[in-house]
């Protein structure tokens, strides 16, 4: 089997790394992956030629934000963006003999669903964002969605709102992401004593982290509000903001609320990571604090995996995933005074965090491992090129309701 992965992304986040995660099955199965990508996102390319998987670069895709709009001269330069890069993709399809195109979010699965068009190939809309459906949008979702064999979301928060777009729910199914359990092992203390040390950690002091894009929704300024309440009551905290600084304003406007608030000594920017894994553990509770819907946040279940407590706020698919109580702690988005409250009942009590780590790991080795998304993921390969819908079976139905989304 063939599947093209097409990506219209300028960085590497969570639905890249699904993709990555999806395509090495694929290559483990015998299978063949093969990517279209944007040409500036040179992390995702670099992952793509570390695996020695044929793919295509473009500068085609629109250096605008696709978006709804009324502008006669935005609308041009968009249907030139679309016209271009489904004529090289429709290339790209004939050429490798493409079986399945695999879009990941819209409006990568825009430009997909041009060159499926063109070229009678089966199409798969992975989508992992929610965004807002509105009078203007919805025909395009709708129409876009009930061309392709499957609408796929990794919750069904995201799947509930492609829904309301008057998808096709025979089309729509929620898989949920998997985690490689392999890659997520508790190292040695000393080297998790030795990655503390690097971080500037003295014996006592205790790390709180939020791992993540740097972009605003992904609520850096609420744990920045939050922290005077942490600690009035643990002064030894520490916070670490992980993930490439590749948004200098925004970064430059959190530098400077830290400076008003008298924090810039107790919150550090690390940076890209390639250990996030270790540093995760490194922490002594991790933060998700998104202020928009979060659709099915990859770092829950990798926190869950390394047995971390989190801290989440309570948007999207987060509470499919999270436990309130058992496997984490939950709370509105937005609301500091609630973050707070919550990181200091896990620092006030170690071993109701311990328990919620391993409560945590328990429930991703059941449900959320990477196993049971790739047979998952392969069965909607094989039934996108048959063409019957009608006998996909997923695994671990026992808990989720993986095949229906319930209104």
């Amino acid at each position: 089997m063939n599947v093209l992965f097409v990506s219209d992304s300028t960085t590497v986040s969570g639905a890249e790394m699904v993709l990555l995660a999806t395509a090495d099955g694929l290559l483990a199965n015998g299978d063949a992956a093969f990517g279209f990508l944007r040409a500036t996102n040179h992390r995702l390319i670099e992952a793509f030629q570390n695996r020695g998987i044929t793919h295509t670069s473009t500068d085609s895709f629109s250096h605008q934000i696709i978006r709804t709009t009324t502008n006669p001269a935005a609308l041009l330069a968009f249907a030139r963006s679309f016209s271009a890069v489904s004529t090289e993709m429709a290339r790209v399809i004939r050429t490798q003999r493409i079986d399945v195109i695999h879009s990941i979010s819209y409006p990568a699965s825009l430009y997909a669903g041009l060159a499926a068009a063109r070229t009678g190939t089966a199409h798969i809309w992975h989508e992992h964002n929610i965004k807002r459906i509105h009078r203007v949008n919805r025909a395009i979702y709708r129409r876009l969605g009930n061309a392709c064999q499957w609408v796929l979301g990794p919750s069904n928060a995201v799947t509930g709102n492609l829904a309301a777009a008057g998808i096709e729910e025979t089309r729509l199914r929620t898989v949920y992401n998997g985690i490689d359990l392999r890659r997520f092992r508790n190292p040695s203390t000393d080297r998790i004593d030795a990655l503390r040390r690097e971080l500037g950690l003295r014996d006592g002091e205790r790390a709180i982290g939020l791992f993540g894009q740097m972009l605003p929704y992904k609520g850096h300024r609420t744990l920045i509000e939050a922290a005077p309440q942490i600690l009035r009551t643990f002064p030894e905290a520490r916070f670490y903001f992980v993930g490439a600084l590749e948004n200098p304003p925004y970064q430059h406007e959190l530098q400077t609320l830290l400076g008003e608030r008298g924090l810039t000594d107790r919150i550090r920017f690390t940076g890209w990571r390639d250990d996030v894994q270790h540093l995760i553990r490194a922490m002594d509770v991790v933060v998700i604090a998104t202020t928009t819907p979060e659709p099915a946040a990859l770092m829950l279940m990798e926190a869950a995996a390394m047995e971390r407590p989190v801290v989440a706020t309570r948007t999207g698919g987060t509470a499919e995933i999270v436990a309130d109580e058992e496997t984490g702690l939950l709370f509105p988005p937005g609301d500091a005074s609630q973050l707070a409250a919550r990181v200091s009942r896990i620092l006030g009590n170690p071993d109701f965090g311990r328990t919620l780590g391993t409560r945590a790991r328990e429930r991703i080795e059941r449900h959320f491992n990477l196993e049971q998304h790739l047979t998952n993921m392969f069965e909607f390969y094989r039934a996108a090129v048959s063409g019957d819908r009608s006998g996909v079976r997923l695994t671990t139905r026992d808990h989720f309701d993986f095949i229906e989304r319930r209104h």
